[in-house]
């Protein structure tokens, strides 16, 4: 099932088949209907209101408990339809036939599908699910409760069906991976222990889950994050680098990371991403100065060639006489045009400014 936040894109033609997970077949202490009772007449509730979106998320919460055969996954894609999103209404159906003991059920699952992919609604549009925080905590704290007795089949599907709620709250991903390992699946476990790293590499829970990982060889890796001058702000993945830089070989999961600088003081930001491989080492540079504009009688403004954008110019302004600007890592000069007011004294010029210096622009 999709779970993201934004409505998944679906692959054209015929769908893969679903993998059997261990949320599928593990055993629980009690009905997998009266674990996820307390969402029944939510999703009921909403779809009587027609709050289409919102039954989406309910019912593909249900079907994770009650299994891709069930009247939950009739009615979740029966709202993906009325979303005008036939791709993931077909991929229901095709799981619902992939399960189904019934012949004729899945027969008419398979043609249902079929009809859905050949057909393009002209109304269809991307759509974007609400995240259910409070059906979420509550699947969270139920699962908790479970995974304190050790009724570690029960806390599988409570944490997978909050995690269907609201699939941007990482500690869904910590929780499964934890349950995940007392259930002896150490893949899953290493799947959902990375994915939560990835998230919250600064977590308060980071340490012990990189722990967790360093007892299985080659499924962590290494990120250096440094500066050529001083960030008032870094962050990494929406999360505060604790300390200054420069951060050394810092323990990380395997995945794409996408970190910023930001100084108040020169009014500069940047953005830079890595992709790092497990057991390889990334690292991710802020290569900047200051223009310091000293355009005097007349006064004078800078503009400055974007280093990734050759030949594209960047107007500084007056706002500051000091200002931060990012350098082509590899020591390009750059283009720089310095004019005042009027147009009356323009001068292009080609600059090779130092990472860290302090360039100080005089006509």
């Amino acid at each position: 099932m999709c779970v993201a936040v934004a409505t998944c894109v679906a692959v054209a033609a015929t769908a893969a088949p679903a993998r059997a997970d261990l949320v599928d077949t593990v055993k629980t202490t009690k009905p997998r209907a009266a674990l996820s009772e307390f969402l029944e007449d939510k999703a009921k509730a909403a779809a009587k209101k027609r709050e289409d979106l919102r039954a989406i998320v309910l019912y593909q919460a249900l079907v994770v408990a009650r299994g891709p055969a069930s009247a939950e996954a009739r009615e979740l894609a029966k709202f993906w339809t009325l979303s005008a999103q036939n791709d993931e209404a077909a991929k229901v159906w095709d799981q619902f036939a992939e399960v189904t003991s019934d012949a004729k059920a899945k027969s008419d699952a398979l043609a249902e599908a079929k009809r859905l992919r050949a057909v393009r609604d002209p109304f269809g549009k991307n759509i974007v699910l609400p995240v259910l925080a409070v059906e979420a905590k509550e699947a969270f704290k139920r699962g908790r409760a479970a995974f304190g007795k050790k009724d570690y089949g029960d806390a599988l599907i409570f944490f997978h069906m909050g995690y269907a709620l609201a699939p941007d709250l990482p500690g869904f991903l910590r929780e499964l991976g934890a349950t995940y390992e007392k259930l002896a699946a150490r893949d899953k476990k290493i799947d959902f222990y990375r994915a939560y790293l990835l998230r919250r590499p600064f977590g308060k829970n980071a340490d012990d889950v990189r722990k967790e990982l360093a007892k299985d060889k080659g499924t962590l890796a290494f990120l250096t994050i440094e500066t050529s001058m001083p960030c008032e702000q870094v962050w990494v993945n929406r999360q505060p680098v604790p300390g200054k830089l420069p951060q050394k070989k810092l323990i990380v999961a395997p995945g794409r990371y996408r970190a910023f600088c930001l100084s108040n003081k020169y009014e500069f930001g940047s953005f830079q991403n890595v992709t790092v491989a497990a057991g390889a080492e990334g690292s991710i540079k802020f290569t900047w100065g200051v223009l310091v504009n000293k355009l005097e009688s007349p006064f004078g403004r800078i503009a400055i060639e974007k280093w990734d954008e050759p030949g594209v110019l960047m107007d500084l302004g007056l706002s500051t006489p000091e200002l931060g600007v990012e350098l082509d890592p590899g020591g390009r000069a750059l283009k720089m045009v310095v004019k005042d007011d009027s147009g009356s004294r323009v001068e292009e010029r080609s600059v090779r400014i130092r990472p860290g210096e302090r360039f100080v622009v005089k006509w």
